[in-house]
């Protein structure tokens, strides 16, 4: 029998008080042998099942995750390192020692991984079902007897466009904008609807949405609106009255969303979460066993919550896998500290790492790993591989037409699986190849993809370029947490996504007027990175022009040095 550090706490604590000094030693070396013990015996009565798992045999960190019997467990899985495979192992592994599916609650974040995951289990004789947050919430409504009428998709943004005060709220809002007033009622009506249209109101709208949107997911109450509102006075000038008139406005709407939504008896995504809380809570839950999560990277503090409630009410043994590095959510709601911070939420945990990868080869690794481990927020862990790769990564630089040179990196990579992945939608616009299997898709969009080779095309230094330098509205901070541990916290493990979708080369496609500062850092921490320039000539000797770098940074020198010593300042 395993005995959790649960189970070892209160067996210190059944003599009425706490057994420590040399009892409490004892009694953890015994049970430390005893556990020793109990997984050795489950790796060898399941070695059939573990060397077989749809169709790939399982390593030992593996084995010993699947096989894992604490309280709460978080397993640190890097990418590529087999952390779906592991879900599945671990699924099979409970059915096979007389654990029903049923009793076993699966969470997956999106609609399509809980299809790829639901796909792959019946691959292996196992159709069971695979939730994602929101489609838990809802059964546990309708398991209650709550009737579950899910709000128009559309239903916040003509709520928002309803109440949009062009006279009032918007000349302190957007004081950029000249509201002037036309004579006549059409004339009028026409002022509005261009007003409504503008770029400058679109991104105030979308600002109202995210607001209310992360207002819901952090469950808070209406009358912390109220409490904005006074802690908004300690704003100074301008700030304090574009805080207070956005956060007045954003009630209104708040509050006009709350009654359409109640009129119609209806429920959004975000009171899913929250409402089955209070329903479990009073009215109880299926009786779980165990609990499963996939990219709990993702996971938001209500989100969490849910999972405490059940584990309260069920007793259910908790398995989260995820990847900090990977986590690229925030304004949708993810709290990183949930996963940083796990023993907080969830004591008495065990944390593996995988940390061997089946995708990248050791000298990417090398590289991503050097500059997503900067920011000291990210949980350490030594990412190994048995491929090698001397050029895992290309720089190419071009000068004027990014078309022209996505067709000829194209042409360099010999396979004919190619991933073309982008920060933004735009980034993608007119790119177009022949004779080759290419997929486009913006890099959120790429997580937990991966293919032969990778180009990344929109690397600028801009302000809608990579990173992504558009400053966030300072008054999201008082429904989520703005300030960054490092510079570009996110974007740069955004960069950190796009790197290590290749399982074989990326291919870095850069503007060279205005490189990207994430690939200068590349360039000027890396010497293995192999850099290609298109048209970039030497004036004194005609050779070509290539990177260096010296204690004063990076610079342009010719390829003919020491005999030409000619150079050129970047940027």
């Amino acid at each position: 029998m395993y005995i959790s550090k649960l189970e070892l706490n209160r067996l210190k604590k059944q003599s009425g008080k706490i057994i420590n000094g040399l009892f409490g030693f004892v009694l953890e070396k015994k049970v430390s042998i005893n556990n020793r013990q109990y997984v050795a015996q489950k790796l060898a009565d399941n070695a059939d099942l573990f060397d077989n798992v749809n169709g790939y045999s399982l390593d030992l960190v593996q084995r010993k995750i699947i096989t894992a019997e604490e309280d709460n467990t978080l397993v640190i899985a890097g990418a590529g390192s087999g952390k779906s495979l592991t879900i599945i192992g671990r699924i099979l592994y409970l059915i096979k020692n007389g654990v029903l599916p049923q009793e076993i609650l699966v969470i997956s974040f999106t609609n399509e991984a809980s299809n790829n995951l639901k796909n792959n289990l019946i691959k292996c004789g196992v159709d069971m079902e695979i939730m994602t947050f929101h489609k838990l919430g809802r059964k546990i409504l309708k398991d209650n007897g709550y009737t579950v009428n899910l709000a128009d998709d559309g239903l916040l943004k003509k709520i928002v466009r309803k109440n949009i005060n062009l006279f009032s709220s918007l000349n302190i809002l957007l004081p950029e904008m000249k509201f002037m007033t036309f004579g006549g009622d059409e004339l009028l009506d026409l002022q509005r609807e261009i007003i409504l249209n503008s770029d400058e109101v679109e991104t105030l709208k979308k600002l109202i949405i995210m607001f209310i949107n992360l207002f819901k997911n952090g469950n808070f109450k209406i009358n912390d609106f109220d409490v904005f509102l006074k802690q908004s006075k300690k704003q100074e000038g301008y700030k304090r009255d574009k805080h207070r008139a956005f956060l007045s406005l954003t009630k209104r709407i708040y509050l006009d969303y709350l009654y359409h939504l109640e009129k119609n008896n209806c429920i959004d995504f975000h009171d899913m979460i929250n409402k089955s809380i209070e329903a479990a809570e009073k009215h109880g839950i299926y009786n779980y066993k165990y609990i499963i999560i996939d990219e709990y990277q993702d996971t938001s503090v209500v989100k969490c919550e849910l999972i405490k409630t059940i584990k309260m009410l069920t007793g259910a043994k908790l398995l989260v896998v995820g990847d900090d590095f990977q986590s690229i959510y925030r304004f949708t709601g993810t709290n990183l500290n949930v996963f940083t911070n796990f023993k907080d939420y969830f004591p008495f945990s065990k944390v593996f790492k995988l940390e061997k990868t089946y995708r990248n080869s050791m000298e990417l690794l090398e590289i991503t790993s050097k500059f997503i481990l900067k920011n000291k927020r990210q949980i350490y862990k030594k990412l190994y591989s048995d491929k090698s790769n001397k050029n895992p990564i290309y720089v190419y630089y071009y000068d004027n037409d990014v078309n022209i040179a996505f067709e000829k990196v194209v042409e360099m990579i010999t396979s004919d699986e190619i991933l073309v992945i982008g920060r933004n939608n735009k980034d993608l616009n007119g790119l177009t190849v022949k004779n080759k299997k290419v997929k486009f898709m913006t890099i959120h969009k790429s997580k937990g993809l991966e293919a032969e080779n990778v180009i990344i095309v929109g690397l600028e230094n801009k302000l809608l370029g990579f990173p992504n330098k558009l400053n966030n509205d300072d008054v999201l901070k008082y429904v989520i947490d703005l300030n960054d541990s490092y510079p570009y916290e996110e974007e740069r493990r955004l960069f950190y996504v796009a790197l290590t979708r290749t399982k074989n080369s990326n291919y870095l496609l850069v503007n060279r007027k205005h490189p990207s500062i994430f690939v200068l850092e590349l360039l000027r921490d890396n010497k293995s990175i192999k850099v290609v320039n298109d048209s970039l000539n030497c004036p004194l000797c005609g050779g070509k022009l290539i990177i260096r770098s010296s204690k004063f940074g990076l610079f342009y020198g010719c390829v003919n040095y020491p005999e030409c010593k000619y150079t050129k300042k970047i940027g």
